[in-house]
């Protein structure tokens, strides 16, 4: 227990700044998830480090949990023009850049921004959708 709140007290030192607004740190069994203003960061448990990511982020309370997602093998941070992915596998984000912007239609964020264990899949506006998976982005249906 001492080892643990050390490690977390850690953690919580060298925490990068993702600017404000914020939305409320989320985590998984394989690290948290801060997104804010300025960017994003995965704090990495197998790596003991903070990995940020720069952007311009959606920050609106509508699209929070959305924009956002983080589960045992993938973090996605959405923002205008890029969409991130951390691969906790890769210790690393992999971004797709686009030059439109993500959709964040507030009656289409369930199917517009999924993220499942194997895969994330984000929607852009009048484009179809982009598909991180295996370590590679793809176009997909």
């Amino acid at each position: 227990m001492v080892l643990t709140l050390g490690l977390a007290l850690a953690a919580l030192a060298k925490e990068p700044d993702v600017g404000t607004p914020a939305f409320k740190n989320i985590a998984s069994r394989s690290g948290i998830l801060k997104y804010g203003f300025r960017g994003a960061a995965v704090y990495d448990n197998a790596t003991r480090q903070w990995h940020f990511v720069s952007m311009t982020t959606i920050t609106r309370h509508k699209v929070a949990g959305y924009v956002n997602q983080i589960n045992n093998n993938l973090a996605l941070a959405a923002g205008l023009y890029w969409t991130a992915v951390y691969d906790f596998r890769a210790h690393a984000w992999r971004v797709y850049k686009s030059k439109g912007g993500v959709d964040d239609s507030t009656g289409n964020l369930k199917k517009n921004f999924v993220l499942t264990d194997t895969y994330a899949r984000v929607k852009y506006l009048n484009a179809p959708y982009v598909k991180y998976q295996n370590g590679s982005w793809s176009r997909s249906k």
